[in-house]
């Protein structure tokens, strides 16, 4: 048994050694695979890493070359009308040191699909750019380039544009600054009409002094308590001045016509009128015409006192929607140009007005002044001076009149004399109506008239006796708005030492000062910015940092949006203007 035992521990110990000793030679065996295996992977991995390098550099260059192209495409497309698209597209390749790799563009307008289209008012561009990248480790896997591509395209599209040009005419411009203005107002016009299709740009050219004339074209479409023709201009409240538009359904109250001073009796002092009612100091409404609005500028005419508060009030009024239905009725209202009949407003004129919120419209102000607001005197709206029943009296006359005398047998045979048809039967005289009228100023502390025709004093009864005159036709006891046109307050004291109308007039209470214009022009221009309104202001020769240039600044959409300008400088203030409203529509 203990002979057994021993051996069959020596057979397990050689079993085991037997094992061992194949284990290491199996070991030894598997060295060489492991070792290729490895190798294998340390490549894929090599040729995977590469690959991914490969493409981030193809990507990067990739995306480098769209933001290039994206670029120069939205910048060539919101150039300038005039300019060449393709060039610009190719500056910026030939900055970003990619000028290789731009594909050629179209722009030749021979028909076809051209890459660049470019009108008055619309400017589409469109470009391609490709580019082969070497490869490093993609090499490997048999891959030696990759092609990267970009395409971009751009329109623009130029918004529609309203524009008021708002012009100190005062006493202050006469001379060489209405002439610079003229020239530099034309400059201004003709870029900005040229910068569009016809229609898409309007003009509306305000001037003021000491009003502002809407002329009776905008008057009659608006409802007014018109009770004197001899002008336009309306009385605002300080109220007004909050608000852009003049509402055509509420009733505006008309401004007293009339001067502070006189040249006798229906001769108002032109220099001092209260408002300007010659054609060439009215409005001119929602014009295209390059023409008439130059011929507007050459116009114009230099006097009076300054007020542009009121020029705000109408350049803001006048691009306010709640005008559109006014722009229609100027639409239909026609007027003799060269024998033609021609509305008011060109038909192409569309929806103008724009709503404020329109992002196809850009809306914008130019105010031009050469000073500071100054006052002006007025009749307050509770005047006593103001409606029925003034102290001035009209006497209209009439009588026949001896015209010609011809022969009743055969009219041709003229030329007889008056005594002649009652000498001769055969004698047919003619007699036409000839009317005339005389005026009658009453005293009314006095108690007697005054006869203005021949300056003399009429007692009551004899003023009365006139009616029964055989020439006598009619009496009219005129309204007050009707005898301001006619006489001035001052004329009324110098003549009948009845001074209690200048008082009023020309009263601290009822005179609307430049400081509380000031305050009234800042209204407006906010009330107008409020609406997304651009404006501009332009100090012609006005005092560095006085009050006119401080009232401009503050007025402006931002003091960059105010130019001082003098002399022949004017035109480069305007044209700067015009050149930054026309760029202004491409980034709208």
């Amino acid at each position: 048994m203990t002979r057994i035992s021993s051996k069959i521990r020596t057979i397990r110990t050689m079993a085991r050694i037997v094992q061992r000793h194949n284990i290491r030679r199996m070991a030894a065996d598997e060295d060489g695979a492991v070792v290729a295996f490895t190798l294998f992977l340390l490549v894929m991995m090599l040729i995977a890493g590469g690959v991914a390098v490969d493409v981030m550099r193809h990507e990067m260059e990739r995306t480098k070359l769209q933001n290039t192209l994206d670029t120069a495409v939205l910048a060539a497309a919101g150039a300038p009308f005039g300019t060449k698209p393709k060039a610009i597209v190719e500056d910026y390749f030939a900055k970003a040191e990619m000028s290789k790799y731009l594909d050629e563009i179209d722009d030749d307008g021979e028909g076809g699909d051209d890459d660049v289209v470019q009108t008055l008012n619309t400017s589409k561009v469109k470009a391609s750019a490709s580019m082969k990248l070497d490869t490093h480790l993609m090499k490997l896997a048999g891959v030696k380039e990759l092609s990267a591509v970009a395409a971009s395209q751009a329109e623009r599209r130029v918004p529609k544009l309203e524009v008021s040009m708002v012009l100190d005419v005062s006493g202050s411009m006469k001379g060489t600054r209405l002439t610079n203005l003229e020239a530099a107002g034309k400059k201004f016009v003709t870029t900005i009409l040229n910068s569009s299709n016809r229609g898409d740009a309007v003009i509306s050219l305000v001037p003021f002094s000491w009003d502002v004339s809407p002329g009776e074209n905008i008057i009659e479409s608006l409802d007014v308590d018109i009770r004197q023709d001899h002008s336009s201009c309306l009385q605002f409240s300080d109220s007004d001045f909050s608000q852009t538009a003049i509402n055509p359904d509420v009733q505006q109250l008309q401004l007293i016509y009339t001067s502070e001073e006189h040249d006798g009796f229906g001769k108002l002092d032109d220099e001092y009128r209260t408002c300007f009612n010659e054609p060439s100091s009215e409005i001119l409404p929602y014009s295209i015409s390059e023409t008439d609005l130059h011929n507007k500028l050459k116009a114009l005419t230099a006097a009076g006192n300054t007020s542009a508060n009121i020029g705000m009030k109408w350049g803001a009024a006048l691009l306010d929607p709640e005008f559109e239905d006014v722009k229609k009725d100027l639409n239909k209202i026609k007027v003799k140009v060269g024998g033609v009949d021609v509305p008011v407003v060109d038909d192409l004129v569309g929806v103008v007005p724009a709503p404020f919120n329109e992002a196809e419209t850009l809306k914008v102000i130019v105010l031009m002044t050469d000073g500071q607001n100054t006052y002006s005197n007025q009749f307050p709206e509770d005047s006593s001076f103001r409606g029925p029943n003034s102290i001035l009296h009209k006497i209209t006359w009439q009588k026949e009149v001896f015209k010609d005398a011809y022969w009743k047998h055969n009219s041709a045979y003229r030329g007889y004399s008056e005594w002649q048809c009652n000498y001769y039967d055969s004698i047919i005289c003619v007699y036409e109506s000839v009317t005339w009228s005389d005026y009658y100023l009453y005293d009314p502390e006095d108690d007697y008239y005054r006869d203005l025709e021949q300056d003399k004093r009429i007692e009551n009864w004899e003023f009365a006796n006139l009616q029964s005159h055989e020439d006598f036709k009619s009496v009219e006891q005129l309204s007050w708005e009707k005898a301001w046109g006619l006489m001035s307050p001052d004329y009324v004291n110098d003549t009948i030492y009845y001074a209690d109308p200048e008082d009023e007039f020309e009263s601290e209470t009822n005179r609307v000062t430049g400081t509380e214009k000031n305050v009234q022009m800042q209204n407006i221009c906010t009330a107008i910015k409020n609406k997304g309104v651009v404006v501009y202001t332009i100090g012609f020769e006005v005092s560095k940092n006085g009050t006119a240039e401080k009232q401009l600044k503050k007025c402006a959409s931002s003091e960059a949006h105010y130019y001082p300008a003098k002399g022949i400088n004017i035109t480069d203030a305007f044209s700067s203007i015009a050149s930054n409203v026309v760029n202004l529509r491409l980034t709208q």
